[in-house]
């Protein structure tokens, strides 16, 4: 394959691949905001890291770091306001009505958007914490090297995590002679839907 057709295939390729991050956005842009909704914890359920895990819909992982996080003396709530109730349970019902609502009368903190918003309620210290939490990154670049039959490759993949659970990467193949001789040539390329758990 001559030098002008490998580099028609890589901007096919590389447009197909904006056009699909594009799309992922689009889609996460248009329907992902109402999915996100506040979650109502107690403070014993705070404890148990699978059950913070289960609720929020995320890792193992996340959950202990998250209940690490919370139990932390520098952890502070992403917004403190008082809410009139009779109840501490009446409260914090009412915190995450309010904030799935989008109350505009709730501060700025509580409203904003993140990846997870936990109402945790506290019978010991008669309060209710809202945390706002962002799991991870949206974007991930990888370089690595392989050898498919004997032939040595650089793997180079971006990758579009869309959800907790979903991505989708690119990765191009490229030779390291050719790199080395300054000249970029691909031997293969990928395309993946990525399951995360």
């Amino acid at each position: 394959m001559n030098f002008y057709w490998t580099w028609r295939w890589i901007l096919f390729i590389s447009f197909l691949l904006i056009c699909a991050i594009c799309a992922v956005w689009f889609y996460q842009r248009t329907t992902g905001e109402d999915e996100l909704q506040a979650v109502l914890l107690n403070q014993d359920q705070m404890n148990d890291a699978y059950l913070v895990a289960r609720r929020l819909d995320i890792t193992q992982v996340e959950g202990k770091e998250l209940v690490a996080a919370y139990y932390r003396e520098n952890t502070k709530p992403a917004a403190s306001f008082i809410v009139k109730v009779p109840s501490i349970e009446e409260a914090s019902e009412q915190v995450v009505g309010r904030i799935n609502a989008q109350d505009p009368s709730l501060p700025l903190a509580a409203r904003d958007k993140s990846d997870r918003t936990v109402v945790v309620k506290n019978d010991a210290a008669h309060k209710v914490d809202v945390l706002k939490i962002n799991m991870d990154k949206s974007w991930e670049i990888s370089l690595g090297l392989g050898s498919h039959q004997g032939d040595v490759y650089v793997p180079v993949s971006v990758q579009r995590n869309y959800d907790v659970y979903h991505a989708v990467m690119a990765e191009i193949h490229m030779g390291p002679e050719e790199l080395a001789r300054g000249k970029i040539k691909t031997s293969g390329w990928e395309v993946k839907h990525v399951w995360r758990y």
